[in-house]
C-alpha cells in the first residue's frame, strides 16, 4: 500500500464540539463526554494536518454555531489557508449569521432541515425557518455555497417536510412545487451556489445493528479522516462514537496514525472490497459504493 503521507486527503472532519441544542431522533446519543475544543488545541491540530488537506469540515457530532470562540477558530483557519464546509441544524444561524457570511475561511454551510422538520409545527418552527431563509437572503449575495438538507422520514413525517418543501418553493419562486423524494445526483439547484439535497433517513453504524457482511469498501482513509473533539482521529465521519480509534492526533503525528498497523488493514481491506471492522459492517451508505 501506498504511504498515507504521499497523497492529501479531499477533506478532514474536524469536530470541534460534540454539544448540540437539539435532540432529533435520527442523531446518535453519544456517551463522549460533551465538550468543546479549545482555541490552543485547534491551532494545534491545524499545524499538525495542514499539510494533509485544504478543506476542513468542522462537524462529526454538535452543532458548531454553539462554540463559543468560533470566530478565532475560523481566523485560524484562515491563517492556515484551510477552507470550511460547516454543518448546522440552522436554529444559531440568526445569532451567527454576521460572522460566517464574513468569514473568508468559509466555503460552505450546510443546513440540515430535517432538524427543523422534527420541530413541532408552531412558533417555534416558523422563528426557526424565519431565521434560516434571512441568511438564505443574505448568503445569496455571498459567494459562498449552501447546501440545504432534508431527509424524507417515516410517511407520518412527510407533511412536516411537505411544509418545509412549500416555504422553499416560495422562497425561491421555483415554477414548480417541491416535492418529498430522493433527489437525483447532488441535489437540486434552487439558485447560483444553492442547492436541495433531499435522501433517505440515515442510520448511524453504532451500536445493535445488523452486520450486512464483510463484501464492501468506503472513501474512508482514503479521500477523508476524521479528528473527534478530544483529538481521537477514527477513519470516517461516521464513526461519532469512536469505535474505531486509531490514535490521538495530540500524541502522535497524522502520518503515524494514518500508517498504524489497524489502519493499514483498514485500508488495504478497502482496496479488496473487504471489511474488517464490525462498525463497517453494520454501516449501510457503505453500501452506496
Amino acid at each position: 500500500m501506498i504511504p498515507q503521507s504521499l497523497k492529501k486527503f479531499k477533506k478532514i472532519y474536524l469536530e470541534i464540539t460534540n454539544r448540540c441544542n437539539l435532540s432529533c431522533s435520527f442523531c446518535l446519543r453519544s456517551g463522549r463526554a460533551k465538550s468543546f475544543m479549545r482555541t490552543e488545541d485547534f491551532r494545534v491540530i491545524l499545524g499538525k494536518i495542514e499539510a494533509h488537506t485544504d478543506h476542513l469540515a468542522l462537524h462529526v457530532l454538535g452543532e458548531p454555531l454553539l462554540h463559543p470562540e468560533l470566530d478565532e477558530l475560523l481566523a485560524l483557519c484562515r491563517e492556515h489557508n484551510l477552507k470550511v464546509n460547516l454543518t448546522t441544524n440552522g436554529t444559531l444561524l440568526p445569532q451567527r449569521q454576521g460572522l460566517l457570511l464574513a468569514s473568508p475561511a468559509l466555503r460552505q454551510v450546510n443546513i440540515s432541515l430535517h432538524g427543523l422538520a422534527e420541530l413541532p409545527h408552531g412558533p417555534d418552527q416558523e422563528i426557526a425557518l424565519a431565521g434560516v431563509f434571512a441568511f438564505i437572503q443574505r448568503a445569496m449575495h455571498t459567494p459562498l455555497f449552501l447546501s440545504l438538507r432534508l431527509w424524507n422520514l417515516s410517511a407520518k413525517d412527510n407533511g412536516h417536510n411537505q411544509r418545509i418543501l412549500n416555504r422553499i418553493t416560495d422562497f425561491f419562486a421555483l415554477p414548480k412545487s417541491l416535492d418529498s423524494g430522493p433527489t437525483p445526483g447532488h441535489g437540486l439547484t434552487l439558485a447560483p451556489r444553492i442547492f436541495l439535497s433531499q435522501n433517505g433517513r440515515f442510520t448511524w453504524p453504532h451500536g445493535p445493528a445488523p452486520d450486512l457482511g464483510d463484501k464492501g469498501t468506503c472513501r474512508g482513509l482514503r479521500d477523508h479522516v476524521a479528528i473527534l473533539v478530544d483529538g481521537t482521529v477514527v477513519p470516517c465521519c461516521l464513526d461519532g462514537e469512536a469505535d474505531i480509534p486509531l490514535g490521538n492526533i495530540h500524541e502522535q503525528s497524522l502520518d503515524d496514525i494514518c500508517n498504524s498497523p489497524r489502519a493499514t488493514t483498514i485500508r488495504t481491506g478497502f482496496s479488496q472490497r473487504r471489511l474488517t471492522e464490525s462498525l463497517c459492517r453494520r454501516c449501510t451508505f457503505r453500501q452506496a459504493f
